[in-house]
């Protein structure tokens, strides 16, 4: 029995067809996955970003708080300074003041000229333990401030790390809608030529009919 035309037609394109649905399901699966990975990066990235940045924002704050620190103990510091510097005025006018009394040989007036040395010396020590106090609290805020740059600058690299995530799995999405557009594409010829070959089949079949 000799087999028609159209059944050869048929079968081959129905060979093709369902390796294009075999093919077409893989890339749909593939897309599917990368659509999927995609969301769920983008929303964890949407709220450890939103994490990140609260945590950025209280870094700052803490920064700021060290910068005013800072500033204030610098201050704070440049007063103790100049008064310290003043008690060593005073200390050498009393100095000076002892050479004369010691040339005048008026001993009561040393012993007290001594006893405001003295005074004076323990006054520049107190102001310079306030100096020292003043520095510790200077080099306390330094380190809060670092610690807080230091956290600042591993959540910025997390955030940058998450957007590059985003972007490859972008990537990988776009390329599965490529596979898939391409997939629809050859289903479309497929389709296509399925009516065109029945079409064809048909007017060749009328054709042949009114001919006899």
């Amino acid at each position: 029995m000799k087999i028609k035309p159209i059944y050869w037609i048929a079968l081959a394109l129905a060979i093709a067809l369902g390796i294009a649905v075999c093919d077409g399901l893989r890339i749909r699966d593939k897309y599917s996955i990368s659509i999927g990975n995609y969301q769920a990066a983008l929303d964890a990235s949407k709220k450890d970003g939103a994490a990140l940045t609260l945590r950025i924002g209280e870094m700052q704050k803490i920064v700021g708080q060290a910068n005013k620190e800072i500033a204030e103990r610098d201050k704070a510091i440049g007063h103790l300074t100049n008064t310290i510097g003043q008690k060593d005025g005073d200390l050498t006018q009393l100095v000076q003041k002892m050479h004369r009394l010691e040339a005048n040989g008026d001993l009561p007036a040393q012993v007290a000229n001594l006893k405001e040395q003295i005074a004076v010396w323990s006054s520049k020590f107190t102001l310079a333990q306030a100096v020292i106090a003043e520095k510790d609290k200077i080099i306390s805020a330094w380190a809060a401030k670092y610690d807080a740059q230091v956290t600042i600058s591993e959540s910025w690299k997390a955030k940058y790390d998450a957007e590059c995530r985003l972007l490859q799995l972008a990537t990988q999405g776009w390329k599965s809608a490529e596979g898939k557009l391409r997939w629809t594409r050859v289903m479309s010829n497929i389709k296509s030529g399925l009516i065109v070959g029945a079409l064809g089949y048909i007017g060749y079949s009328a054709l042949k009919g009114t001919s006899k």
